[in-house]
């Protein structure tokens, strides 16, 4: 039974990176829109792959008494924190990239309609300021960190 939480586990984190994998740079403007749908549409698939991570990672930690060591705990801050930073990230980025190109987006004030789009250059130069690389480099790399601890136990 411990294998299939561990797989559980590993089978949550594959879905929750796919839909960081879905970033990339585009320059037509119908596309631009697609990919933010398409993102915005996999939010479900992130959010329950991230849960059952979670879930069958607390599972397996509990099942194989790993709740006294320090390395579990250092992976549950690590994944806090990554949550937390790509959170931020796609707020600060990605918000005034569906702004510009003419899609519901939410700011502070919450959900906001549609509005006509902006001109080709003030598009290219809100998707300019985003590095989508920087956002999965740093995820893998949090996992990458998640995985050693993972695997190594080192505390």
């Amino acid at each position: 039974m411990y294998r299939w939480i561990v797989f559980l586990h590993v089978l949550g984190a594959l879905g929750f990176l796919w839909h960081t994998a879905l970033r990339r740079r585009e320059k037509a403007l119908d596309r631009i829109r697609a990919m933010l749908d398409l993102s915005n549409a996999a939010l479900p698939i992130a959010y329950s792959s991230m849960a059952l991570m979670l879930g069958a990672g607390i599972i397996a930690g509990i099942m194989g008494n790993w709740f006294s060591q320090g390395w579990i705990w250092a992976a549950l801050v690590v994944i806090v924190v990554m949550w937390f930073g790509m959170h931020y990230y796609a707020y600060r980025y990605y918000t005034p990239i569906r702004k510009a190109v003419g899609l519901p987006y939410r700011d502070l004030g919450g959900d906001q309609p549609a509005q006509p789009p902006a001109s080709d250059s003030e598009i290219a130069a809100v998707i300019q300021a985003s590095n989508p690389l920087l956002l999965l480099g740093v995820s893998f790399g949090l996992v990458a960190v998640i995985l050693w601890l993972m695997m190594f136990k080192p505390f």
